[in-house]
């Protein structure tokens, strides 16, 4: 986005010089020429008032004394003078080779022997190129005497026309750079405060619900920043409502789901063991277990969906082996061997008390679905970004799409297993919390490979 304002806004810029500056440089074009046009004109007329006395007396000494003006003035302009008398011979000129030359066949210099003060363009066979011309009549009273013609190349027209342009493409360079630093600064300041929103929005996505816009412009980028507070307000209240009431609900039925368990324990001790009713009496007793399990699964899954608190380095090979010392005893006394690969330090980004908890995690269903003899092989691997926490067991294993949905609540892969289905819940909630990604793989021991990937500091 701030690149494309930026784009928009010197384009825009650039245009409007474009726009700008063609007619104006066709302008400066047409000024400059009628500019040394007119001052053609004038110095024509100047050099026609030193000739009128020379050209009335026919006196060669004083013709001959024209010559000295006329080429200080081509020296001094740069154009091309010539003086002729009434029948159109030239008396002085910038080339003293000219001198005597017939310049009656020259239309502009029987124009001004007519009395008429004559300029234009014309192309010069002998110079190769086009001249601008200025022919005037030299007066004596009502008498023409003579005339007086000055020529001058369109190309130092064109030459003078060019130094403006380069002035006008100076101009329009620093215009067009000061327009692209302007831009660079108004994009950057709206783009910051689109990405400040952005980011705010990204955090919430990623569970901060607590995450907000800063923003407190009066513009239409600060009534959206305060929009998306007030969203994210209601979005956070929903939220926590949904997780108190999840909490609080598996909280309040723990209590008489024990007392009924209690009840239907004291029943079964009443009756007789040959009593049909005591098969139903146990496969009562048999649902609240496992509704109390579902209860239980719930409450540490509304735990652990609540704020986990930002990750911090935690030492996961440390972790790691304290939690496969607790579980050694239950996986010797169920004949499972329970190995440990310790390798050496690993410090890795985690929320408070969720390294501990995936592995438990994943303890549980290693050991719950490994028959006796069966191996459990717990090890972590540092990378160069990542630490990775993996548990391997040699059990039955699971099919590739089990293991894809494995991570879903109340997905149980099967409906005879005496899990809530919501213990690989609790894992992805965790990991969510810490930054980490977790995953089910086919183990080389021959069963299943749960995973946990954490960041590194």
């Amino acid at each position: 986005m701030r690149w494309r304002l930026i784009a928009i806004l010197v384009g825009f810029t650039a245009l409007v010089l474009l726009i700008q500056n063609v007619p104006l440089a066709n302008y400066l074009r047409t000024v400059e020429r009628d500019t040394i046009v007119a001052g053609l004109q004038r110095d024509a007329f100047l050099l026609a008032g030193l000739s009128v006395e020379a050209l009335e007396s026919g006196d060669p000494g004083a013709t001959a004394a024209l010559q000295s003006p006329v080429q200080d003035y081509s020296d001094r302009t740069g154009a091309v003078v010539v003086v002729t008398d009434s029948q159109g011979v030239a008396v002085a000129a910038t080339d003293p080779a000219d001198i005597g030359e017939d310049y009656s066949n020259r239309p502009e210099i029987l124009e001004a022997l007519t009395g008429t003060a004559v300029a234009g363009e014309r192309s010069s066979q002998t110079l190769g190129q086009p001249l601008l011309y200025v022919a005037v009549p030299v007066r004596a009273g009502p008498e023409v005497v003579g005339a007086v013609r000055l020529t001058y190349p369109v190309s130092a027209v064109d030459d003078a026309v060019a130094t403006r342009a380069r002035g006008l493409f100076l101009a329009g360079l620093i215009t067009l750079l000061s327009a692209a630093v302007i831009a660079v600064l108004v994009a950057s300041a709206v783009t910051r405060r689109v990405r400040r929103l952005r980011d705010a929005a990204e955090q919430i996505a990623e569970g901060d619900l607590a995450a907000r816009a800063e923003d407190s412009g009066r513009d239409e980028l600060g009534e959206l920043a305060a929009s998306f507070n007030t969203m994210a307000d209601r979005v956070q209240a929903v939220v926590e409502s949904q997780r108190g009431f999840a909490g609080d609900a598996s909280h309040q039925l723990r209590t008489p789901l024990t007392a009924l368990r209690l009840r239907l324990d004291r029943a079964s001790e009443l009756l007789d063991e040959q009593d049909p009713a005591l098969a139903q009496v146990d496969a009562a007793r048999d649902e609240i277990d496992r509704l109390q399990r579902l209860v239980d699964g719930l409450l540490v899954l509304a735990r652990s969906e609540g704020r986990q608190g930002d990750p911090a380095p935690i030492d996961v090979v440390a972790v790691a082996a304290e939690r496969v010392e607790a579980w050694t005893a239950l996986a010797a006394e169920r004949e499972v061997t329970l190995e440990w690969d310790p390798g050496r330090v690993a410090v890795a980004l985690a929320a408070p008390l969720a390294v501990e908890q995936i592995l438990d995690n994943y303890l549980d269903n290693a050991l719950e679905s490994a028959p006796a003899g069966a191996h459990v092989r717990v090890s972590v691997a540092p990378e160069a970004d990542a630490v990775v926490l993996r548990v391997d067991d040699s059990g039955p294993g699971m099919p590739a799409e089990d293991r894809a949905r494995a991570f879903d609540r109340f997905w149980r892969g099967r409906q005879d297993q005496a899990g809530s289905g919501l213990g690989l819940a609790v894992v992805a909630s965790l990991a969510k919390a810490s930054g980490a990604e977790v995953a089910l793989e086919e183990s080389p021991l021959g069963g299943v490979r749960a995973v946990a990937r954490f960041r590194r500091p």
